[in-house]
């Protein structure tokens, strides 16, 4: 349909035939822009068909195709006509040669073909002449593009003549492929290969794999195109306009595993053929097309069901990780998530502000899934290889789906299959699609007896637990991490996981939310605190050999634990903690300045005054006395130490840019001042301090626009500041009397 294209192609036909023949005058080829629109008027069309009521609304609908011609191209087909306007429609046969003489009329200047052979130029009749034609062979890479991206013209054109493969105009060219090609002849095409698998394709499959005879189908995956833009799966397909013999067979192939079009295109003439009955597939759940006979067996749905989860509409509004919050604050929820790998007890970090969501209901929110929240099952990650973990009855998002067993005893044989390979293998079968919809897991088959088998013998489901300091299952022991180090430290500042009960550790943690790296007011260092805290937590076991091995476990070995909290601790533990810590370094850019660590949780107001004035103002004095003194080096940490108490000052103040800014807040709502919510999150209360540069190291995080738009339909910005004045404005005035 693109004119510079179509030019193209009447180049390099004719360059192919005098390649072949020589050079000669040759015809007009048989080539036209089927993206020309018609120029005249609908008046000129009608009366055309003079008292002929059904000839002259065929020749409307007509006009009103070829009109939108740039927008349909090759999709518009004359001889179609809509269900709904078949009784007013005249046959084709007889509004043709109208059609024709009004078509003759429609001379387009800038027909690229005409331009190419000098000759007079035939534009839309030519292209309708084609498009109202039929041929033995037709081969095309369709046009992709999904119906969220289509405009109003071609939405209405698919949901006229395209009903079950409306969703993408790749899925509509299959019909219309089918529809060029004459009866007993072939159509060869690329497509996407979702349509093979989605169920909303369902429909399009059945009646494909009944009126029409598939031979030959290949998965080519991602990278198939010699251009970097196709990076996702595709697929080749011949199939013949005719219904299929008795135990037709079809060939597929699989070359999807190469990353790259020539490595593909060599394993297309080695790959062992796949020969299947092509009336198997319609055995299949929704007639998915697998290169695998169906089996036979019961399918999983039989036994369970799997459920779509929580969208929030908004998770930087609506959704934390746990250890943002000091503990679970009224109105806030669990919610389990997508894991990277399969484990019993993971994807437990985020929880969601259900409270928020719900009182007034937010725009863009579904709470879906509530029915199952308190049951068990198995929680799949529906992207990639398809992870599992167990799931316990907390709520769950949209990116993952709970499998609930129907007979709670049949968990076990359920946790057993789902997460062997099998059942990758199995859902990967009836679905290639990166991101696998949640009723597909459960229309695979599923062999009770025989998992129930291997569940027996692998020994009963275990209990809830977690050694690592990012689920909230964790019971804060640091000897019973995977992060030792960093739970150390955590716990000496005061932090508490959920399920963390009272223990000797309480008695070492710091009340006031900070702990200096320096010896500062006669107070121990934190270096000494976090030694001793660490020969609780080991007892008998705990030696210099141990702290070594701990140090060499955190990259660090040889270099002292000093060395590990001043340089290594924040940069790990920002790492660790999905750039949302819960412990801040502060220093004041010298590494024998002053440096503190800060619970962020009971950094208020007067916490940081006491930062800026008693500790760092000890510090302060300090190097005051020792400069006076004489001794070498104090100056350069007094300098240091003075310009971060004017930074922390500024912070407290809240001018710009030392401002903390929630965008989901109004103005006379903004905090006025070092005021944070912590149910606003580390993300937006952390931006001062980076800002100010007053963090030991740097992580990744930005104040960007978010994802979608607000409820007005504004852009998501958070890079915003107001001076004190505007939200001092912006607050209602308080009278007393």
């Amino acid at each position: 349909m693109d004119s510079r294209c179509t030019q193209i192609a009447a180049f390099a036909l004719a360059f192919a035939a005098w390649k072949i023949g020589g050079y000669r005058q040759l015809p007009v080829p048989n080539i036209a822009c089927s993206g020309i629109a018609v120029v005249g008027q609908l008046e000129t069309w009608t009366r055309l068909a003079g008292d002929d009521v059904n000839l002259r609304l065929t020749l409307e609908r007509h006009y009103h195709l070829f009109r939108n011609a740039p927008d349909l191209g090759s999709l518009i087909n004359p001889n179609d006509v809509p269900l709904q306007d078949r009784l007013f429609s005249a046959d084709y046969a007889l509004v043709e040669p109208v059609l024709k003489r009004v078509l003759a009329k429609e001379r387009i200047h800038d027909d690229p073909v005409s331009s190419v052979f000098g000759t007079a130029a035939e534009g839309v009749a030519l292209a309708a002449k084609l498009l109202a034609g039929t041929y033995i062979l037709v081969v095309t890479n369709v046009p992709y593009l999904q119906r969220g991206k289509q405009n109003d013209v071609l939405k209405n054109f698919c949901d006229i003549h395209h009903q079950d493969a409306k969703t993408d105009i790749a899925t509509a060219f299959v019909e219309r492929c089918r529809a060029f090609t004459s009866l007993g002849g072939s159509y060869a095409l690329v497509t996407p290969q979702n349509w093979r698998f989605l169920g909303s394709y369902s429909k399009l499959r059945k009646r494909l794999l009944v009126e029409q005879s598939w031979n030959v189908v290949v998965n080519l995956g991602p990278k198939a195109f010699q251009t970097s833009m196709w990076d996702f799966n595709i697929g080749l397909m011949i199939l013949t306009n005719q219904p299929q013999a008795d135990r037709h067979m079809m060939i597929c192939m699989d070359v999807s595993i190469p990353k790259a079009a020539y490595e593909k295109a060599a394993l297309l003439h080695e790959v062992p053929l796949q020969i299947i009955e092509q009336a198997s597939q319609l055995r299949n759940p929704d007639a998915r097309i697998t290169f695998t006979e169906s089996n036979p067996g019961a399918l999983l749905e039989q036994f369970a069901h799997a459920y779509k989860g929580i969208t929030t509409g908004d998770d930087p509004q609506f959704r934390r990780i746990f250890w943002e919050l000091p503990s679970m604050l009224s109105g806030w929820q669990y919610i389990q998530s997508t894991v990277n790998s399969t484990s019993a007890f993971s994807g437990r970090e985020s929880i969601f502000w259900l409270d928020a969501l719900t009182n007034p209901p937010s725009i863009g929110a579904y709470i879906r899934g509530t029915q199952v929240w308190g049951k068990k099952g198995v929680l799949v990650s529906l992207i990639g290889h398809l992870p599992v973990t167990l799931y316990t009855g907390e709520a769950f998002d949209t990116n993952c789906s709970p499998i609930i067993p129907k007979n709670s005893a049949h968990l076990p044989a359920l946790w057993a299959f789902c997460q062997s390979s099998e059942f990758n293998k199995a859902v990967r079968r009836i679905n290639q699609k990166l991101s696998v919809a949640d009723a597909t897991l459960v229309k695979v088959t599923f062999d009770l007896e025989y998992w129930q088998q291997v569940a027996d013998t692998a020994g009963p489901l275990p209990e809830p637990y977690s050694n690592d300091p990012t689920q909230w299952l964790f019971n804060g022991h640091p000897a019973d991490s995977t992060h030792p180090l960093q739970v150390a430290v955590a716990r000496l500042l005061g932090y508490n996981w959920p399920q963390q009960k009272t223990d000797v550790f309480n008695a070492y943690a710091n009340d006031n939310g900070i702990i200096c790296l320096p010896p500062i007011a006669g107070e121990e260092t934190a270096v000494e605190r976090l030694r001793i805290l660490l020969a609780i937590a080991y007892g008998g076991g705990w030696s210099p050999a141990l702290q070594e091995r701990l140090l060499a476990g955190v990259e660090y070995s040889g270099k002292g634990l000093e060395v590990w909290l001043r340089d290594g601790f924040f940069v790990q533990h920002c790492r660790l903690f999905h750039n949302r810590p819960l412990i801040w370094h502060i220093w004041d850019g010298l590494k024998d300045g002053f440096s503190a660590l800060v619970n962020y949780h009971r950094l208020d107001a007067a916490c940081l005054d006491r930062l800026i004035y008693t500790y760092l103002g000890s510090w302060i004095t300090t190097q005051r006395a020792e400069r006076d003194a004489g001794v070498s080096g104090t100056e350069a940490r007094l300098v240091a130490a003075i310009n971060l108490q004017k930074k922390l000052e500024a912070i407290r103040d809240g001018e710009p840019p030392y401002d903390i800014y929630v965008r989901w807040k109004p103005l006379r709502e903004q905090p006025m001042g070092w005021h944070p919510d912590l149910n606003d999150g580390v993300r937006i209360n952390i931006r001062p301090f980076v800002t100010a540069g007053v963090l030991r190291s740097r992580f990744t995080i930005n104040w960007n626009k978010d994802r979608g738009t607000n409820p007005d339909g504004s852009e998501r910005l958070n890079d915003l500041h107001y001076t004190l004045a505007e939200k001092r404005e912006a607050r209602p005035v308080t009278i007393q009397w």
